[in-house]
């Protein structure tokens, strides 16, 4: 539906939403006149998908995305060192780094960034190690539902694999009762398991 600014009355608002927002301003004990609130929701409303709309920014570490404000720290001896998600860039020593080139330079080259390095997303009070982050996303994508395609070409593996399991039992089993067979022809059995024809 397109409007326009020219319109001078503004939409109707349904009679039981409305009574629902002036029983919630006295009930709380708003000062806002219900005009107010709308005219706020309206403007919230907006501020969120003008948020939603913009594209989210971070640093894409392997499988795990790291947004724009994430914390990252290393121990290194007895002190932390920090870095920050900067836009698109992990900040670490006002230098723009991978988590790999964060931990050689501040442990040394032999050791795992995904064991070393804790993290701490925007609003969290926790640090979480970043191997525990990796296994979750691990699992959360493991159950992951499959879209048709992937689903049919799992099916056709496991239909394939299946088939060449069956082929392989019937080859078994040809060959087994090859060997019963031969088994029982003169030359295969001992001189003295053999009857004499008796005519």
């Amino acid at each position: 539906m397109n409007t326009t600014r020219s319109q001078k009355t503004s939409p109707k608002v349904p009679p039981a939403a409305y009574d629902e927002l002036c029983d919630f301003l006295h009930q709380s004990g708003s000062p806002l006149t219900p005009a107010e609130a709308i005219a706020g929701a309206i403007k919230l409303w907006i501020t969120k998908s003008r948020e939603d709309a913009a594209p989210l920014r971070g640093y894409q570490w392997k499988q795990l995305f790291l947004p724009d404000g994430t914390r990252l720290r290393v121990h290194s001896g007895d002190t932390w060192q920090g870095a920050d998600v900067i836009g698109d860039d992990l900040i670490f020593r006002g230098e723009a780094v991978s988590p790999n080139q964060m931990v050689q330079q501040t442990c040394g080259d032999a050791r795992n960034a995904w064991l070393e390095l804790w993290i701490r997303f925007p609003g969290e009070r926790n640090w979480t190690r970043a191997a525990q982050l990796r296994a979750r996303q691990n699992e959360l994508a493991a159950k992951a539902p499959l879209t048709p395609a992937e689903a049919m070409a799992a099916a056709a593996k496991a239909m394939s694999a299946a088939l060449s399991t069956a082929l392989t039992l019937v080859e078994h089993a040809n060959h087994q009762s090859q060997n019963t067979l031969e088994r029982r022809l003169p030359r295969y059995r001992r001189a003295h398991d053999q009857l004499d024809d008796i005519h």
